[in-house]
């Protein structure tokens, strides 16, 4: 009897040293997520900061009357192997939604990664025409914590990350999936993000679903002929559009920045 318990127990040990040895790690698939935008905070930050000439307050104070206090986006992010690409799904809105997303809620972009060749591509919608970028991955300074969540059935550990100088972020990543990925512009992790906060944009980021696949990842935003700008060019093209000093305040052109770099 003994020895059947020690040869059931090796067994079972065998067994699970050979799961462990082919745990599976997706190496594509496609992961849905949720941006939750904090309207009404959103905007009393954008009109704290803006020229006070710049808004019909009275207009806009109506507006945010009738408006929920946060409104979700939709979105999707592909990957397979070293390369993701994060879209934005269409979607009606209400009236007052259609009124308010004009203070840029959200850009409905597409957003592309090579991780190992440390390429980051933009497509963002702005008054009607798109705006594209092409640069080098975001650089983004990651503290690791010993905190956990779980998000669409993953184990995420949290991490802490400063970007853009100066814009703190609130991340989890799980390391099932291998890739370090993320949605926007986030990347940089032990495995993919699967929930993102940004707090001085007064949203957050999380994922409700992954399904495994192999996804075919299409690296052009726009048509061959457009011609995309860096980070840096695309600040001063905004800068003397948008005649920061006259129109826009320092503070709040800075803020709007944010939303579209990230």
């Amino acid at each position: 009897m003994k020895k059947l318990v020690l040869i059931t127990f090796g067994m079972l040990f065998v067994s699970a040293m050979a799961l462990a040895q082919h745990a599976y790690f997706p190496e594509g698939g496609v992961i849905h997520f949720e941006k939750r935008v904090h309207l009404k905070n959103f905007m009393k930050t954008k009109m704290a900061l803006s020229k006070s000439d710049n808004f019909d307050r009275s207009y806009i104070e109506q507006l945010l009357s009738k408006a929920p206090d946060s409104y979700v986006y939709k979105s999707t992010l592909s990957f397979n192997g070293a390369e993701s690409r994060y879209d934005a799904v269409k979607q009606e809105q209400t009236g007052i939604m259609r009124n308010l997303d004009w203070y840029g809620f959200d850009y409905s972009g597409s957003y592309y990664q090579h991780i190992e060749k440390g390429v980051f591509k933009s497509r963002l919608d702005y008054e009607g025409g798109n705006i594209l970028l092409e640069d080098s991955l975001l650089n983004i300074k990651w503290k690791i914590t010993n905190e956990y969540r779980d998000i669409a059935g993953y184990t995420c550990r949290r991490a802490n990350g400063v970007l853009l100088d100066s814009i703190f972020v609130v991340a989890f990543y799980t390391d099932v999936i291998p890739l370090s990925s993320g949605p926007i512009g986030t990347h940089g992790l032990p495995g993919m993000i699967l929930g993102l906060a940004v707090p001085d944009q007064h949203y957050n980021i999380y994922a409700t679903k992954v399904e495994i696949g192999q996804p075919q990842i299409v690296s052009e935003l726009a048509k061959k002929k457009d011609k995309p700008m860096t980070r840096t060019a695309f600040q001063s093209f905004m800068r003397d559009r948008l005649r920061i000093g006259d129109w826009y305040t320092e503070a709040e052109f800075n803020m709007m920045m944010v939303n579209m770099l990230l």
